[in-house]
Parts: C-alpha cells; sequence; structure tokens
C-alpha cells in the first residue's frame, strides 16, 4: 500500500503536481470570472445550478484544501512565531502592492468622478483596509457602468476565511493538537460529522452561489489532517475516485449537510492530484507567480471589460486578461514577494529575539509580582500581645 508520505518523501516535498494546481487554479479563477465580467452576475447562475457546478465549486475549494497541506508542513519546521510570521510576509505584501495599485492607478484612470471628489470619498479610504483583512469591494466611481459594478476586487471575498483558517491552526498549535495527529484527523472528523447532522436536521439549502466560507475552511483543516496524517493514510487511485464521486454527489444535492461533507472529499482528490510527480518544465517557477495571478486577475478584467465595451466576450476578456495579469503577477513576484521572502531568515531572527525578549520579561514580571507577597510576609512586624 502506498501512503501519501511515500510520494511525499519521494519528491522530496515538492512534487510537481502541487506546483501544477497551484497555477491551473489561478487560472481557472480568471476563466470561471471572465463569465460574469462579459455577461453580468445571472450569466453565472446557468454554472450554479446545472450539471458543471462540481466543475465551478472545484477551484476554490481545492485552493483551501492545498493550502491546508502544505502549510501544515510549514507549521511542522517551525515554531509557531515563525510559522505566523512566513503566513504575514507570504500574504501580506503583494495584497498591499494589490490594494494600493487598485486605488491609486486603476481607481483614478477609470472613475467617472472628479478626482478631487474621489480621493476625498470615504469609500475611498475604506477601500486600504483590505490591506488588514476588512473587505471593502468597492471605489468611488468605478466600474460603474460594467455587468458586474461598482465592484473592483470581487476575489478578495476568500481573504477573511484565509485568515480564519491561520488562526484555526494557528489555535490547534498554541494548545498541542497539531503535535497529536491523529487526535487532530479524528477532531476534524467529528466537526464535520456533528456539522452535517445538524445541517441534515435543520433540512437548510446549499449556497446558491459560490462556495461558502464554512467549506473553505473545512477543506483547509482536511488538507492540515491530510498532512500530519500522511503515514497512515494511503495514495489509492480507488479512494481518489470514490472521492471525486464523493465530491460530485455532495455538491448536486445542493444542501447544507452536502457541502460539508464535501470539504473532505475534496481535501483528498487535491493531495491526490498535488502528490502526482511529473517532469515539471518551466511549471515549478510559473507557479511562483499562482498568488500574483489570483489577486490582479479581477481587477485587469473589469478594466478590460472597461476599456472594450464592443468585446465583451468571455473568451476575448480571457485571454487578454491572462495576458495582462501575468505582466502584473511577473512584476509582483520579481519586484516585491521573491524580494520579501529572501530576507525570511533575517524578519525571523528579528521575530525569534522578540520572542525571546517578551518571555523573559514576562518571566522576570510574574516572578517579581510572585516575590513581592512573599517578601511582605516575612518582612511585616510582629504584633505583640498589650500589656495590662
Amino acid at each position: 500500500m502506498t501512503l501519501i508520505n511515500d510520494k511525499w518523501e519521494a519528491a522530496k516535498g515538492r512534487p510537481a503536481g502541487f506546483d501544477f494546481l497551484r497555477i491551473t487554479l489561478a487560472i481557472a479563477v480568471i476563466l470561471w470570472h471572465s463569465v460574469a465580467v462579459s455577461y453580468g452576475p445571472a450569466a453565472e447562475q446557468w454554472f450554479y445550478g446545472g450539471p458543471l457546478k462540481p466543475l465551478v465549486w472545484f477551484v476554490i475549494p481545492a485552493f483551501f484544501a492545498l493550502s491546508g497541506f502544505l502549510v501544515a508542513g510549514s507549521l511542522e519546521r517551525n515554531d509557531l512565531p515563525s510559522f505566523v510570521t512566513l503566513r504575514v510576509i507570504r500574504i501580506f505584501p503583494a495584497l498591499t502592492a494589490e490594494v494600493l495599485i487598485s486605488a491609486i492607478l486603476i481607481g483614478p484612470i477609470f472613475t467617472d468622478l472628479a478626482l478631487a471628489q474621489y480621493f476625498t470619498d470615504p469609500d475611498f479610504f475604506r477601500y486600504f483596509l483590505n490591506m488588514m483583512g476588512y473587505i471593502h469591494f468597492h471605489l468611488p466611481g468605478v466600474f460603474s457602468e460594467l455587468p458586474v459594478p461598482n465592484v473592483v476586487n470581487s476575489q478578495l471575498w476568500t481573504v477573511p476565511h484565509e485568515l480564519e483558517c491561520y488562526l484555526a491552526i494557528s489555535a490547534a498549535a498554541l494548545i498541542g493538537l497539531t503535535k497529536r495527529h491523529r487526535l487532530f484527523l479524528l477532531a476534524v472528523l467529528f466537526v464535520i460529522a456533528a456539522l452535517t447532522l445538524r445541517d441534515v436536521l435543520s433540512g437548510k439549502p446549499g449556497s446558491p452561489a459560490a462556495p461558502p466560507g464554512r467549506m473553505l475552511v473545512l477543506a483547509f483543516l482536511c488538507g492540515v489532517a491530510l498532512f500530519l496524517n500522511r503515514i497512515r493514510i494511503a495514495s489509492s487511485h480507488w479512494l481518489f475516485l470514490v472521492s471525486a464521486v464523493g465530491f460530485v454527489v455532495c455538491v448536486l444535492a445542493s444542501t447544507r449537510a452536502g457541502e460539508t461533507l464535501a470539504a473532505f472529499f475534496i481535501a483528498y482528490v487535491t493531495v491526490y492530484l498535488g502528490l502526482l510527480n511529473f517532469s515539471t518544465g518551466p511549471i515549478t517557477k510559473i507557479a511562483d507567480y499562482s498568488y500574483g495571478v489570483y489577486l490582479y486577475g479581477f481587477p485587469v478584467q473589469q478594466s478590460v471589460a472597461q476599456l472594450m465595451p464592443d468585446h465583451r466576450i468571455w473568451y476575448i476578456n480571457f485571454w487578454l486578461s491572462l495576458a495582462l495579469t501575468f505582466v502584473f503577477a511577473v512584476t509582483s513576484w520579481h519586484l516585491l514577494e521573491s524580494k520579501v521572502m529572501a530576507r525570511k531568515k533575517q524578519v525571523l531572527a528579528l521575530v525569534s529575539t522578540f520572542v525571546d525578549r517578551t518571555r523573559s520579561l514576562v518571566v522576570f514580571a510574574w516572578g517579581w509580582l510572585v516575590r513581592r507577597p512573599a517578601e511582605a510576609r516575612t518582612t511585616a512586624p510582629k504584633r505583640t500581645a498589650p500589656t495590662n
């Protein structure tokens, strides 16, 4: 029996499948958005309500499951402060740059307001909250006449759920749960079972549109569980087929319970595909651009739709936007993201020093607070009985 760990070790912790998935899923997001950008959100409903729904719903949950599996490896190699630091320097520099470009460059070009009004509008200032994960999709007067009106960064809807995932795994690590691999797996399965039972009893319908945030977080946690238990779980084409069928059935059921169960199935499918190893050629390098492709895709697509009102056709928008998005993504990687990651050792050293000093300060303060009452008791004057 081939275990997940066997394939992971054979590829030396870098299977080509994960790189291929990262860039493919990022491109798939642009492909999917080309429908709404060209024809409006109503055009998406045919996909959400038809037999292609599992294909559409695969993309974002697979991103989260992939992230969970790989992030668990990072947590295993680092202590918790270092892990959190690595997540911060990977996510926020590129996110900050994208928000700034959207607000300072794209917004003034495409707003239908006077620039003085644009730069003083409260929505302009609120937009910068995106850099902290507090999502705002609108910039004043920008893209107001498009099929998807007034939306600059639709893709950022996943950022709060991504932050929830990192908070969840950090909390699990803080209480030692990620060190107890079987217990972590059982905890995730228990949560899925409990939520499924509740959803069955409530009989609530599933999401009518995009996958719900809860499904994304569960897919992430399932990815983490699969990595932590990689020496126990098989990498089997039969389990892959069963999981693929299970995912399709759960999604097509269009129920809350189905969405919850689908999270585990999508995680196994994603990990199985990610563990496939083959000659990558330039794929590994191109995969570095996947985060930028995801971040810049939608504002670029909206810009293309604005500039070409007579050519709002999905395949025109897709190919033009993909080419332009890669320009932004490549620039972002080489001028910003890779530069920040190249300095991660220095950043981690600073964080380690800060943590050590903070720990020493806390220990000293606690010792001082405990010692003070004891000293007060030993130095207090003894009372003598009054004499008659």
